[in-house]
């Protein structure tokens, strides 16, 4: 059965595990680019009022106010990580705050599955074949 929460926790494992992966490779091959992954935490945007509904959307409304950070503030983690000096290839920012939901960037917690190297290499790999280019 399709869940759309489930299909977007697995869309946001799947961009983490690509950035890994592109920076063991260019850190492999010399490509001599930075690849870095943030999440914005608890950003209240419509992303949860669009959504699926139900429970879920009623809970995050109520919690929003008390949990969440606004939408320029969610995005301060990912401006951090495409944009500052001190930001470190290969790394997954995010906000520092209780729960990565919000507060300033910072290093973010990657779970073991986002390190699995064989899901990595058959990840890039599936990637290669839809765009029909190969990195070799």
């Amino acid at each position: 059965m399709y869940s759309p929460w489930k299909a977007y926790g697995q869309s946001k494992l799947a961009v983490l595990i690509f950035a890994l992966e592109l920076q063991r490779r260019s850190a492999s091959a010399g490509w001599n680019l930075t690849s870095n992954a943030a999440h914005p935490g608890f950003a209240r945007t419509s992303l949860f009022a669009s959504g699926p509904g139900g429970l879920l959307s009623l809970a995050t409304d109520f919690a929003a106010p008390f949990f969440g950070h606004s939408a320029a503030d969610g995005a301060r983690s990912i401006l951090f990580a495409a944009t500052s000096p001190k930001a470190n290839p290969g790394t997954y920012y995010g906000p520092s705050g209780i729960g990565e939901l919000r507060g300033a960037p910072a290093r973010a917690l990657i779970m073991p599955q986002a390190r699995d190297a064989a899901t990595a290499a058959r990840l890039w790999d599936v990637s290669e074949k839809l765009v029909g280019t190969s990195s070799s």
